[in-house]
């Protein structure tokens, strides 16, 4: 039995995974998601809708949104 114990212990550093899981839930690890305004998130969803068969906005496109919404352009090419 000594030996069973032996192998939970090696299941055990699954434990250690657990602490790594913590590291990534702490601060320094952790994104930050940001929350779009809900008027920006609207205006977004709106266009969106509006380009439902080609739902790829064009550089200027972008740029109107960015504008429209008071986002930037790179957040409007994550959204």
């Amino acid at each position: 039995m000594e030996r069973g114990d032996a192998s939970n212990a090696s299941i055990g550093s699954g434990e250690g995974t657990g602490e790594d899981d913590d590291d990534t839930n702490g601060k320094k690890n952790q994104k930050k998601r940001g929350i779009f305004p809900k008027v920006a998130t609207n205006i977004l969803r709106a266009w969106l809708f509006q380009h439902l068969t080609h739902p790829y906005p064009s550089e200027d496109q972008k740029k109107q949104l960015a504008q429209d919404t008071g986002l930037t352009i790179l957040q409007v090419n994550n959204w």
